[in-house]
């Protein structure tokens, strides 16, 4: 297998690209594996060679057991370590990727046909009940993507891994499968044309940015900036990746080191094609809704303190209004507040809309003259004297005596009343 990195006979160090350099390279023989020192040697890459296209180095005797750059050696602890998520199968080392709900899909990526129900849901009563095999399984692909990077991305060990899908019905090659920094936008750019697969993808890379954001600061992200921009009408447009999540533990936010591994239906943000191009950035994002769909390594162990989120007052919702459209103004309505007591007897109590009377004093009821009206008004004047004894008005006809008959003391001063009247009406004729 071939070896990434080597040390010469002075302790430097060179990759494999240090094998071409022209007129001649740097390296002085012999030269040693960079991860336990075995002996090496080249191997200049020829064009019709397809096992051997391009330059490397091979080792010469096995490699130490504890060696970075064996990778038959690596493979194996992986199995041993993936609690079943990665079997050897035809001569790859497989990772079985976990089944996940799309909850809601993004971007444009090409969606299942109409009334396809993927395997393990029954009902549709609820999220599927997380997989014992998720949380190995991520371990396991970020352990993978760890051996691809002491390898320099090399394409020929890359061709050692795959996926196989949720359904278990296909294998994917794993630089399809799972995406870093250098080749994100090739995931980002199948889902602008509709090309992606619709399957979870895992992607991987530096941590540059792990902060609290949204208005209320109640959203959390760990983003970096993908090495190469896609492409919306021949136009170059700068790509950021984007984890997000409602929970800063879950991700990782409080740590802005290392790297960050994520395992999901991908979507590109914004839709608004025309808007990515006038902001003159898309983000590939993933809305994280499951605790062990992200993978966090290599941080330094130092952590930032996030801000609190903001807790904004609650608007109190306004009593619908019953009879009168428009309420009465503030200066003539009589209403208890709000905290005080509620009479024992509600309906007594006048309209709100309407002002409340002045208290009247208790008068005895005279039968000879009209009752007295109950307020102050803007027309009337001060109150009437009582009539004088010689000149007192004329009062209406009396009505009728009720039933039964009055008592004789009752019919002596209505006699006398009568004969009163009859002299006063004789006067004036």
């Amino acid at each position: 297998m071939r070896i990434p990195w080597v040390k010469d006979a002075l302790g430097n160090e060179y990759d494999r690209s240090e094998i071409d350099r022209l007129p001649h390279p740097r390296y002085v023989t012999p030269l040693k594996c960079g991860g336990c020192g075995t002996r090496v040697s080249t191997r200049h890459g020829n064009a019709d060679d397809p096992d051997g296209r391009t330059s490397h180095y091979f080792k010469l005797d096995p490699h130490t057991p504890t060696c970075t750059y064996d990778l038959d050696q690596r493979g194996k602890q992986l199995v041993g370590d993936s609690a079943g998520t990665v079997v050897r199968r035809a001569g790859q080392w497989r990772l079985i990727c976990p089944p996940l709900d799309h909850l809601g899909a993004g971007g444009h990526a090409k969606r299942p046909p109409a009334g396809t129900v993927r395997p393990g849901r029954t009902g549709g009563s609820g999220p599927r009940v997380t997989s014992k095999q998720a949380w190995p399984a991520i371990a396991s692909a970020r352990r993978i993507a760890q051996i691809l990077q002491d390898f320099d991305q090399d394409p020929e060990v890359a061709e050692e891994f795959a996926a196989v899908a949720p359904n278990g019905q296909r294998n994917i090659p794993w630089p399809e499968f799972c995406r870093g920094r250098a080749d994100a936008d090739q995931l980002a750019q199948a889902l602008l044309d509709g090309a992606a697969d619709m399957i979870p993808h895992a992607v991987w890379g530096p941590v540059s940015t792990a902060d609290a954001v949204g208005r209320d600061r109640d959203s959390y992200v760990v983003m970096y900036v993908a090495r190469n921009p896609i492409h919306i009408e021949d136009r170059p447009v700068r790509l950021r990746v984007a984890v997000r999540c409602d929970r800063p533990d879950w991700i990782g936010a409080t740590t802005r080191s290392g790297h960050v591994l994520a395992y999901g239906y991908w979507k590109l943000f914004p839709s608004d094609l025309s808007r990515a191009q006038s902001q003159g950035w898309i983000e590939l994002q993933l809305w994280v809704k499951q605790p062990w769909q992200v993978a966090r390594w290599d941080t330094d162990g130092t952590t930032v303190d996030l801000p609190k989120p903001l807790v904004r007052p609650r608007q109190p919702k306004s009593a619908p209004v019953r009879g009168a459209a428009s309420p009465a103004p503030s200066s003539t309505r009589d209403v208890p507040p709000a905290t005080s007591q509620e009479p024992e007897s509600p309906a007594t109590l006048p309209p709100a809309a309407l002002p409340l009377p002045p208290p009247q004093e208790r008068q005895e009821p005279v039968q000879s003259a009209p009752e007295p009206p109950t307020g102050p008004t803007e027309e009337s004047g001060p109150p009437a004297e009582p009539p004088r004894p010689s000149r007192p008005p004329l009062p209406p006809t009396p009505p009728l005596p009720p039933f039964p008959p009055p008592g004789p003391g009752e019919d002596g001063r209505r006699s006398a009343l009568g004969r009163w009247l009859r002299s006063i009406r004789r006067r004036r004729n």
